[in-house]
């Protein structure tokens, strides 16, 4: 509950709208019952003067109604019965009135909470670390912005408007009973723990189950999301059957699940339907044998006024329930997305950080360690410095450590020992916006998005106008291919660029890194994915945004490296050879042996 109230809680002015028109809505629904009694009075006149109530004996609600049917009567019963019609009429349009003004502020607040609470996802999944990914499924991602708010929707927040209307309104009709009679009401008040007891009963377990239902519903989302993903794979291996029974399976684990909480929150309403009916039944039973004894409190028009505001309370107090079981089926997804919530973030700029407007000397590794979980070293005391303006090239087998390098520049990760300084700067100490605004990266695994060639080169640059994105398609070798599409630099791509060819989207990518005009690069295996022709191109390319900027690149296909400043060879985490191209070849170690590989390849 104090999840949703911390949002809601920004909504005072709606809140307190809504409070007041759930009050005045259930006024007038009590003043329509009441008004019954002269209804029957009319029907059935009192002998001689017995409708007249002593003013002094009388209650403020009975003196009331009997001036309301005083009035009515001077009418003559057949009029009297019209103008009562005219004023049930006018409390029911006020009645419905105050309600629909309710939901509306309802709506309002739930329809905003739910936009802020997706926003604040949507925020924290920007800035959680790149290792929480590592560790969890995509597909729990995506339950919490699909399913998990839906759930959290219509269990819990509608859940709360519904036992906020039922509260006022039981309160607001169980005062008004008690006016009219406390002995009867008493009577009531007695038989409500009873009821209380047997729909706990119902919806004790419910928490417990939704939270394994919402589990389920995660891993069917994660195994519908890898099965699209590798769909090439599935159909390659003929796995289709075997994905097909591995879905099946667990969507009927989850049918099952959830026709198990579904059995017990509508058990509750039925349930809670029979208990308040056989209350009913035991009012009129005690009500009525109170009016045949002459209590002076309960008059025969009074108990009749009486039964029905109870019979009105019986939908109140089922949604009371109802709200009740929903919103305990509801925490589960709530407890879910506080989890994620309150994730921490590792990587967060430093209280003092400063701005980093160039790059004006050097980056330089000091004795730099690192490692993804405790007791697996991915890289040990690095000790490199790239000077600003030059090509260092890493190089190595798969796991030497070469893209944790690149990863530990963009900070995406921090060192867990040494430091990485940016002319004399700790990385630490810089601000990350900024940082990162000044290096552009090419990598082996091109990200496109659904968007037009001209947004995919211009994404998180809206301000870029058309010549500035041409002049950046132009350098990154991009701009004949892209001509040729049917609708030029405004083509859609599709999916992650399926309309185009391999090298075709390395090439828009070296163009959005172009566009950045950035003072490093970081080119990670740019070309290792790419046929021949294509890995000209790229080259030409790279070459080309290489100048006069400084560049790491890492390296697969070591012919592309030869002309690098510095190459920097890697294994099992340590630098273990440095050099130019000649000079390493010179030595006959491990570089030399990796070059002599690819020629045999």
């Amino acid at each position: 509950m104090s999840f949703t109230l911390k949002h809601i809680k920004h909504y005072s002015g709606h809140l307190a709208a809504y409070g007041v028109c759930v009050v005045l809505s259930v006024v007038f629904t009590m003043a329509t019952a009441l008004s019954v009694a002269d209804f029957v009075k009319i029907l059935f006149p009192p002998e001689g003067n017995a409708a007249m109530v002593p003013k002094g004996d009388a209650s403020l609600l009975s003196q009331g109604l009997q001036l309301l049917y005083e009035w009515l009567v001077g009418f003559g019963p057949r009029m009297a019965l019209v103008y009562f019609a005219l004023v049930v009429f006018g409390l029911y349009a006020l009645k419905n009135i105050f309600s629909y003004l309710s939901l509306i502020q309802m709506a309002t607040i739930r329809c905003k909470v739910v936009r802020d609470i997706r926003n604040q996802l949507f925020d924290k999944a920007m800035h959680i670390p790149l290792a929480y990914y590592g560790s969890h499924r995509k597909g729990d991602m995506l339950t919490h912005f699909g399913s998990d708010m839906t759930e959290y929707e219509e269990s819990t927040l509608n859940s709360i408007g519904q036992l906020v209307t039922a509260i006022v309104s039981m309160v607001l009709y169980v005062a008004m009973l008690f006016y009219i009679s406390v002995k009867l009401t008493l009577f009531v008040l007695c038989m409500l723990p009873i009821i209380a007891v047997v729909i706990s009963g119902i919806t004790r377990k419910l928490r417990r189950k939704s939270l394994k239902l919402q589990e389920l519903g995660a891993y069917l989302t994660s195994l519908m999301e890898e099965t699209v993903g590798g769909l090439k794979v599935i159909k390659a291996y003929t796995a289709i059957e075997f994905s097909n029974h591995r879905y099946q399976m667990a969507n009927e684990k989850y049918a099952r699940m959830r026709t198990r909480v579904l059995r017990r929150i509508d058990l509750s309403s039925p349930v809670s339907d029979f208990m308040g009916n056989a209350v009913v039944i035991g009012i009129l039973l005690f009500g009525s044998a109170m009016v045949l004894q002459g209590d002076a409190q309960l008059t025969a028009d009074l108990f009749v006024s009486y039964i029905m505001m109870f019979v009105l309370m019986i939908p109140p107090s089922k949604e009371l329930s109802t709200a009740i079981s929903q919103m305990k089926k509801g925490r589960a997804c709530v407890d879910r997305l506080e989890q994620f919530l309150d994730t921490r973030e590792t990587v967060t700029d430093a209280e003092n950080a400063q701005p980093f407007a160039e790059l004006k000397k050097e980056i330089h590794f000091n004795h730099v360690g690192f490692h993804y979980n405790e007791g697996t070293e991915v890289l040990k005391s690095i000790d490199l410095t790239i000077a600003k303006g030059s090509t260092v090239a890493l190089v190595g087998s798969s796991g030497s450590g070469k893209s944790t390098m690149t990863d530990l520049l963009m900070r995406f990760y921090d060192c867990t020992s040494g430091t990485i300084t940016f002319d004399g700067t700790p990385i630490t100490q810089l601000l990350m916006a900024d940082l990162r605004s000044r290096i552009g990266v090419v990598a082996q695994e091109t990200i496109l998005f659904n968007d037009t060639i001209a947004n995919n080169i211009a994404f998180g640059m809206p301000d870029a106008t058309r010549d500035q994105i041409i002049e950046a398609a132009k350098v990154a070798n991009a701009h004949n291919f892209i001509l040729q599409q049917p609708q030029g630099y405004d083509t859609p791509i599709g999916d992650g660029g399926e309309g185009l060819s391999g090298g075709q989207c390395q090439r828009i990518s070296i163009a959005r890194a172009v566009l950045r005009n950035p003072d490093i690069l970081i080119l990670d295996e740019a070309t290792s994915a790419l046929d021949t022709e294509s890995e000209r191109l790229v080259q030409e390319s790279l070459e080309r945004i290489m100048t006069h900027r400084t560049a790491v690149v890492v390296a697969h296909r070591l012919s592309t490296i030869q002309h690098a400043d510095k190459i920097v060879v890697l294994e099992g985490g340590e630098i273990v050879e440095t050099g130019t191209h000649a000079e390493l070849m010179a030595r006959k170690g491990r570089y030399y042996q990796l070059v002599e590989l690819q020629k045999i390849q």
